[in-house]
């Protein structure tokens, strides 16, 4: 009898466990703790396209392209 007692006594615990987990959400489904309101775009693709032509990110490749052409060197390999 009391075999049979413990048996129960996990499965009860083992389901208002599960219940009191299923109450909170999911990740990623909490609140985002934003104070503005996500709005929709109302740019065209066209438009977001010309706007990240205009405002390049800076990238290694924008900055190697800048900087001035190094002269080249009048040492030869041998001599080096």
């Amino acid at each position: 009898m009391q075999a049979k007692n413990i048996a129960l006594a996990t499965v009860l615990a083992a389901v208002f466990a599960g219940n009191a987990f299923a109450a909170q959400p999911a990740a990623g489904e909490g609140p985002l703790f934003l104070n503005e309101p996500a709005t929709v775009s109302t740019l065209t693709r066209a438009e977001v396209t010309q706007q990240a032509i205009a405002n390049l990110p800076a990238t290694d490749a924008n900055l190697l392209a800048a900087k001035a052409p190094v002269s080249a060197s009048k040492v030869t390999r041998a001599e080096v």
